[in-house]
């Protein structure tokens, strides 16, 4: 500037704003500044571009979602349909099944010849349906539903049984009674042994496998009905008959899941059983064993129920007192049993006569079933 009057020049004026010399680390926050922006663009593109990936993703397993649940819902549909046409295919098997059954017979006999120790047997198979009784050098053939030679096995007999027990599996009530003439072998077909169980345990077996089964073992010991399954046996019970069935109030019923079950019931039933010994057979059966099953089944496809009842009958024998020499107290078990045995060959002719009857009024047909000509009155039948 110009000098001074004193000759001096002025001093110079500071600057407004000096700028510092940059250093060394000034350069490296700018460089990773800018670096720090870059990134930060390049990541929000990144998740800004995995955003829309997701949301694509998130639209397809919508799309994905909503095709399975109608798929779903027309499985749904086509599973519901199979359902009710299993249900009627089961009704219509079971119908069909059973109606075969009955044009097979809704009453048929079997008949099983024992083993015999003679040489010269006095009973022989001659076919599948019919025996023949050879007595004092002559022949006399009966005809069976099925004949069982002296070499068939509790197997076999059972396999015949069996198609009837299916049945009551089905909601029907089935009886299946043996009959025949004292120390035939009556108990140990119905019975058998431990190693080689009848057609009683074989049929509990089964059905325990098929449903819910309860066991209910009574005797018929001189007309007076008989609890074989309680705690104190001996108490008389009373047979009941209301509408179209047949109830015993009082009576010990059983639940069998398993073998060892079945085995303890028909152990118990047996040893509860009358037995004496007689000139033709040294443990004779002196009552007649009635097994009852009680059997619940359910599909569980198609969710349909079945109640039926299975009705076991080992019967005393028939007995000529000429021959088992009975007298006192077994003379009064023969007479018993002889009766009640009468009574059950009525009721069977009377059942015969109501399916004449039934024939000749629905059918309108001329031919017959030969009936026996026996009068007795359904009162009289039913009282028996």
């Amino acid at each position: 500037g110009d000098p001074l009057p004193n000759g001096r020049r002025p001093a110079p004026e500071p600057e407004a704003n000096p700028v510092p010399p940059e250093s060394p680390g000034s350069c490296c926050v700018s460089k990773l500044t800018r670096e720090l922006n870059v990134s930060n663009k390049q990541l929000r593109s990144t998740v800004r571009q995995s955003l829309t990936d997701m949301k694509n993703q998130l639209e397809q397993l919508k799309d994905a979602m909503g095709k399975m649940a109608l798929e779903e819902q027309q499985a749904a549909g086509e599973v519901e349909e199979l359902r009710s046409l299993y249900r009627k295919e089961a009704v219509e098997r079971k119908s069909l099944y059973n109606k075969l059954l009955e044009l097979q017979g809704n009453i048929r006999v079997f008949c099983r010849c024992r083993k015999s120790s003679a040489s010269n047997p006095c009973v022989e198979k001659t076919d599948d349906q019919e025996v023949a009784v050879i007595q004092k050098g002559s022949k006399k053939k009966f005809q069976f539903d099925k004949v069982y030679g002296s070499s068939s096995t509790q197997e076999e007999v059972f396999a015949g049984t069996l198609p009837v027990i299916t049945s009551c599996v089905d909601g029907y009530n089935v009886c299946i009674l043996a009959y025949g003439q004292t120390g035939s072998g009556k108990t140990y077909t119905m019975m058998g042994s431990k190693e080689n169980p009848g057609v009683n345990i074989r049929s509990d077996r089964r059905l325990s496998h098929k449903g819910r089964t309860e066991d209910l073992t009574l005797s018929i010991y001189n007309d007076t009905l008989n609890d074989l399954l309680t705690k104190n046996p001996g108490a008389a019970l009373d047979l009941r008959v209301q509408g179209k069935s047949v109830s015993v109030p009082g009576l010990t019923q059983i639940q069998v899941q398993t073998e060892a079950d079945i085995l303890n019931v028909m152990e118990t039933g047996e040893k509860n059983r009358k037995i004496a010994s007689t000139k033709m057979n040294i443990q004779s059966s002196r009552s007649h064993l009635v097994v009852a099953l009680e059997v619940e089944g359910s599909d569980e496809v198609s969710g349909l129920t079945s109640r039926g009842t299975l009705t076991l009958c080992d019967l005393a024998g028939s007995e000529r007192i000429a021959k088992t020499e009975a007298t006192g107290q077994r003379l009064v078990e023969a007479a018993a049993i002889n009766k009640s045995l009468t009574a059950l060959g009525q009721l069977r002719l009377y059942l015969l006569c109501v399916i004449e009857k039934f024939i000749r009024k629905n059918l309108q047909m001329n031919e017959c079933i030969i009936c026996s000509k026996l009068c007795f009155t359904d009162r009289n039948v039913f009282k028996t």
